[in-house]
């Protein structure tokens, strides 16, 4: 497991996902961390926010949000509690469909 602290990705698309996530990070107090699930068969965004007050599910439900201006390709967002994350990395939790974490960033505050 790689942990960067919002790194300097030379990508456009990444630089555009990189900026997403610190703004996420300045909106909400409460977000401790953001893992990007990177995918080779798709283009794709996937991300994972971990957020200790959020409701704990069980389960990594995304929410999907169609290509805008600023991320010209879809992006699912899920969101979890510390607690979840962990079951997940020991997969207590399994990830939706076609998500892996063969390849992944994790993204903390700063």
């Amino acid at each position: 497991m790689k942990v960067i602290i919002m790194p300097q990705i030379p990508n456009t698309i990444e630089n555009a996902i990189a900026k997403m996530i610190q703004e996420h990070f300045d909106l909400d107090e409460n977000l401790e961390q953001v893992i990007w699930v990177k995918s080779a068969t798709t283009p794709e965004i996937r991300l994972i926010q971990i957020v200790a007050d959020t409701l704990p599910t069980g389960d990594v439900q995304s929410f999907y949000f169609g290509p805008s201006d600023d991320i010209p390709c879809p992006l699912l967002i899920a969101q979890i509690t510390p607690q979840e994350w962990q079951k997940v990395l020991q997969n207590e939790i399994p990830l939706p469909d076609d998500w892996s974490l063969e390849n992944y960033k994790v993204f903390s505050r700063g």
